[in-house]
């Protein structure tokens, strides 16, 4: 038998890879390797300040101060110390709804205020209402801007924050197949079962100290 000519073996030719598959391959990698498309980081909440405006899909909520207060009771020189944090709300939903309460296991319009730092342990949780209609009123009326403030009691001895910072959520509206017009839900962070709310925005309110606080 004879052998080729050249008397050498035969080289293989290098398989040519399109340098797009490559590309290709290192992203799906990368997803692969932060657990999947669903759960790739997302981009980091804003950070903002005073008089921030914060698109909540059913909500547009401006922050707009946050302050100390003195409530005398009436009984001498005794009262209790508040801090305030006002914002203005405007309800972009089609119904009525309340101010409710804040935390992402609270209720309507204030469940979206995920979590505030520091935390203030009033007991009961602050009270979340709508003071210039007059009589408090806890009602947020689709199309109208309403003031709400969230009042959280200061615990004697307690020193006042210098500033509070709010965790703010945004809401989906989720249809229903029992509920003809469905209902807003707190968006998550994910879709993973049991994925927390998620973050949009960080807002930070510098505390203004009122007298005899």
């Amino acid at each position: 038998m004879t052998s080729p000519s050249g008397g050498g073996t035969r080289r293989r030719r290098p398989i040519a890879v399109p340098l797009t598959a490559l590309v290709l391959a290192a992203g799906l990698g990368a997803t692969a390797a932060l657990g999947g498309f669903a759960d790739a980081p997302d981009t980091p909440p804003r950070r903002l300040g005073p008089g921030a405006t914060v698109d909540q899909k059913q909500f547009l909520t401006k922050f707009t101060a946050a302050r100390t207060v003195f409530r005398p009771d009436g009984h001498g020189s005794g009262g209790r110390r508040f801090l305030e944090v006002e914002l203005q709300v405007t309800n972009r939903g089609d119904a009525t709804t309340g101010t409710g309460s804040p935390g992402q296991d609270g209720a309507f319009f204030a469940r979206g205020l995920l979590a505030m730092t520091p935390a203030i342990a009033s007991e009961g949780g602050p009270a979340v209402d709508i003071p210039d209609e007059g009589v408090p009123s806890r009602q947020l009326h689709p199309g109208m801007t309403s003031t709400v403030v969230l009042r959280y009691e200061l615990p004697e001895g307690q020193a006042p924050p210098e500033q509070v910072r709010y965790d703010v959520g945004s809401f989906a509206f989720q249809e229903q197949a029992t509920i003809a017009e469905g209902t807003w839900v707190l968006e998550r962070d994910g879709r993973a079962e049991g994925a927390p709310p998620k973050v949009v925005a960080q807002v930070t309110l510098p505390v203004e100290r009122g007298e005899g606080t």
